[in-house]
């Protein structure tokens, strides 16, 4: 009896707070104009290029996942993942590995972010991490990380440190635990790269803030509903408003890009709902509005994806496995049209029993698509190709 009792409450406190948070995720939208970032390159005739290495593991970490890339004020990539005996584990860290583009090599892996440290910083108790997210505006590096410090993922939260001319030997800068409901605050977390937006005219926002611009950051809410939302951030790493795109349900790890200057483009990770169909929706007004939501042609058994930018063109990293094996194949596909892509290669696969290349992210200079992914839970892949080779 008492235990059904704690039960209703819980349940009746769940909703209370899904109430809230619902109510603050409305589009709140800022009266000042926004526009995205587009930079095009121009057309070179270089020769194609197509490599894949394995980054260095840490020493004795059984397992790995999550990586995100960002592309450093020197041309060399950084890259962050978790690693532990596996995800979960009290043991997981966040690392981080430095691709050197002069000797076109990844270097030895160093801790980035432990939870003894982030407990310190936040003065809260940090149970795990998870899922780290990198961001660069000018020198300065955000990185996003989800921590739990009680239950599984359903109690996680999003924290946010940075730090400015990221150096190897350097630590992060706490700044915030994000406040996304003013109750427990919990459920919510964060995969998918960040988008830049200028606020006002773009000559006023080169002044800004040394030069910095805001973001929109994809999040998303698992313990009631699993929902998408996009959390807006001003140039000084603040976040303003939140966004809730749409009603859809078991919709996760929303991925992000630049359509034009006023306009974006939404995909989700479709959680076993809506017959396993990729759902895509385009926003404007520099992401201040979003259209109805629309099934695409892509099936996603639940899994992560990816869209980056290329000139004129838009693509996305999925998986395209079987239902029994859902992340056996990470494929490359060019947008259509919002609703429709078109396969181009497989990138990777793996035929070990229960193994996955899943989890893309990418970062591309205009020239050169550098993507990392995981590869079987053991390793990060690195895959560099350019617009040669897709004939760009």
């Amino acid at each position: 009896m008492e235990a059904a009792l704690i039960r209703n409450i819980l349940f009746v406190f769940a909703v209370v707070i899904l109430g809230v948070l619902l109510s603050l995720s409305q589009v709140y939208r800022p009266k000042t104009q926004q526009e995205f970032q587009i930079s095009l390159t121009p057309t070179t005739q270089l020769a194609p290029v197509f490599s894949k290495s394995t980054i260095p593991m840490p020493t004795n970490v059984k397992s790995v996942h999550a990586a995100s890339i960002i592309r450093l004020e020197n041309g060399d990539l950084l890259t962050a993942f978790f690693g532990g005996s596996k995800e979960g584990a009290g043991d997981v860290k966040i690392y981080a590995s430095v691709y050197d583009s002069s000797s076109r090599a990844w270097m030895k892996p160093f801790v980035l972010l432990d939870r003894a440290e982030l407990s310190k910083k936040s003065k809260q108790y940090i149970k795990k991490l998870g899922n780290p997210v990198l961001y660069r505006d000018k020198q300065r590096i955000y990185l996003f990380v989800v921590g739990v410090s009680m239950g599984g993922w359903a109690g996680s939260k999003i924290y946010e440190l940075y730090m400015d001319n990221f150096a190897t030997n350097k630590r992060f800068v706490y700044k915030q635990n994000l406040r996304l409901s003013p109750f427990l605050n919990l459920s919510n977390l964060v995969r998918s790269p960040a988008l830049a937006f200028v606020q006002g005219n773009a000559s006023a926002l080169r002044v800004e803030a040394e030069g910095r611009s805001g973001f929109y950051l994809p999040i998303y809410h698992e313990m009631l509903g699993k929902y998408a939302l996009m959390a807006s951030f001003d140039s000084m790493g603040n976040m303003a408003h939140l966004i809730k795109p749409n009603n859809l349900h078991n919709q996760l790890q929303p991925a992000l890009i630049a359509l034009s200057n006023m306009q974006c483009l939404a995909i989700f990770r479709n959680h076993k709902a809506y017959g396993n169909a990729m759902f895509s929706q385009t926003c404007s007004q520099g992401g201040q509005r979003y259209s109805k939501p629309m099934k695409t042609n892509i099936t996603n058994f639940d899994n992560s994806a990816v869209l980056f930018r290329l000139n004129q063109q838009i693509y996305l990293i999925h998986n395209t496995g079987e239902p029994k094996s859902p992340r056996s194949a990470l494929s490359l596909s060019l947008m259509r049209s919002p609703q429709e892509f078109s396969k181009l290669i497989d990138l990777d696969i793996t035929i070990s029993p229960g193994g996955e290349v899943s989890y893309p992210s990418v970062v591309s200079d205009g020239e050169s698509i550098d993507i990392v992914y995981t590869y079987n839970r053991k390793s990060i892949r690195h895959i560099r190709l350019n617009r040669s080779y897709l004939g760009g």
